[in-house]
């Protein structure tokens, strides 16, 4: 699905919208430049465009991002201010007080393009999506942990640690919390990595912490399993 003239339209119209509450001291406020009409048509896209990687067409899911992101685009042709993902966890941080925030479903559609060409083997290209949600959205834990992934199956190990402890600083740390799964995960992933740096008591600590958010998860305890292992004959 492509997206009309007037949802473009409607883009470019709202620019007046303020967001308050996203900017520092002495800056100007960041504008929103998305109308709710056309946040619903691209959160809409966007489902369509998970539904489609759900039913194994990764290549008709990337079109439905690309459509988003590039009905965004239209609607900021020449404007060179930093762009910024409209969302709860965002109003929360001091962001650049020239800030444009875009919708939510922006993000969504770069990290589902990124995540739908790596199901289509083109991990060199999803790099650049992954890394352009995060950008959009550095407070998202999610995209991070996806994005620390893909450096993970590349045996980039530093690369992929340091995202997923960028993951880490910016989840939520309630064990009971909303986020925990994804604290878990992050967790895991610098624990794993750690593991392969060598680094093993370190990695102890990550795995255990882990548990103490997901306490049932089996790919903690078994990594936990192999480090006592390592360390008992030295390794």
């Amino acid at each position: 699905m492509n997206f009309t003239l007037k949802s473009v339209s409607l883009l470019v119209c709202s620019a007046a919208l303020a967001v308050p509450g996203l900017a520092m001291a002495g800056e100007a406020t960041p504008i929103a430049l998305v109308s709710s009409a056309a946040h619903a048509e691209y959160v809409g896209t966007v489902s369509r465009g998970f539904d489609m990687i759900r039913a194994g067409k990764p290549g008709k899911a990337v079109k439905l991002f690309d459509s988003v992101i590039s009905a965004n685009e239209q609607g900021l042709v020449g404007d060179a201010r930093p762009r910024l993902c409209q969302s709860e966890k965002t109003s929360a941080h001091a962001v650049p007080g020239d800030a444009v925030m875009v919708s939510s479903a922006v993000c969504d559609a770069h990290f589902g393009k990124g995540y739908a060409l790596v199901d289509l083997g083109r991990g060199d290209l999803a790099e650049t999506e992954l890394r352009r949600a995060t950008e959009l959205a550095p407070d998202n834990a999610h995209y991070a942990n996806e994005y620390a992934e893909l450096f993970k199956s590349r045996r980039q190990f530093q690369e992929s640690y340091d995202l997923f402890a960028r993951a880490w600083s910016v989840v939520d740390k309630d064990t009971k919390g909303p986020d925990a799964s994804i604290a878990a995960r992050s967790l895991r992933g610098m624990g794993f990595n750690l593991i392969e740096l060598g680094r093993l008591d370190e990695a102890k600590k990550m795995f255990t912490q882990s548990l103490s958010y997901d306490a049932a998860n089996a790919a903690a305890k078994t990594e936990l399993d192999f480090i006592a292992q390592r360390q008992a004959i030295g390794s």
